[in-house]
């Protein structure tokens, strides 16, 4: 795991006493795992402590990407242990904090970072009517089939646990019309195919 320089300089704050205090730790780790895996929660950083405000802040984001980027590699707690002492100079008491909750809400944590991103509903089902239009308010005589189709759609839970949303999708269409959406499906799905056999 290779963390950029600015992040280092940051944990080297977070790990001296003297720039950061051990109430201000502990509010900052406890802050920093509950930004993570709860992310409906919003956090004023500058509140939590008061030390120097640039300094919490840039510990703070150090911490997050080191929490963020251990749970991403699947370190685990005594590589991340001595990585701490070794590099970033921790004291042993922060260290054993750190670790301690890392060790967890590690699972947490992952299981945060594998909802980052967009996930679009996909289809679970589908079901359609035929209808016949004898009359329009518009036209004397129409005399044409309609369909009405409608698709089930499961969108991914946001929060790790939750049950997944069903919702329906329904449009009304001609023959012609269906005709086209079955041919462009088919077409999504070749290519899907052929992607996935290079």
């Amino acid at each position: 795991m290779e963390l950029s320089a600015h992040v280092a300089a940051g944990l080297k704050l977070l790990g001296s006493s003297s720039a950061i205090t051990e109430n201000c730790y502990t509010k900052l780790l406890e802050a920093g795992i509950c930004v993570i895996t709860d992310n409906q929660k919003v956090i004023n950083v500058s509140q939590l402590c008061n030390a120097k405000g640039d300094a919490v802040k840039e510990s703070y984001a150090a911490l997050l990407s080191l929490l963020i980027e251990s749970a991403r590699h699947d370190i685990d707690p005594d590589t991340l242990s001595v990585t701490l002492v070794q590099d970033y100079n921790f004291s042993a008491p922060r260290n054993e904090k750190l670790i301690r909750l890392y060790r967890l809400h590690k699972k947490q944590l992952q299981a945060a970072l594998s909802n980052v991103g967009i996930y679009l509903p996909h289809v679970v089902d589908a079901s359609w009517t035929l209808d016949f239009c004898i009359k329009a308010s518009s036209l004397e005589q129409v005399g044409s089939f309609l369909y009405l189709i409608q698709f089930h759609t499961e969108s991914c839970p946001e929060q790790y646990g939750k049950d997944s949303a069903i919702s329906r999708l329904k449009f009304l269409c001609t023959q012609e019309e269906l005709q086209d959406l079955v041919w462009k499906l088919r077409d999504a799905v070749r290519h899907v195919e052929r992607i996935a056999n290079m």
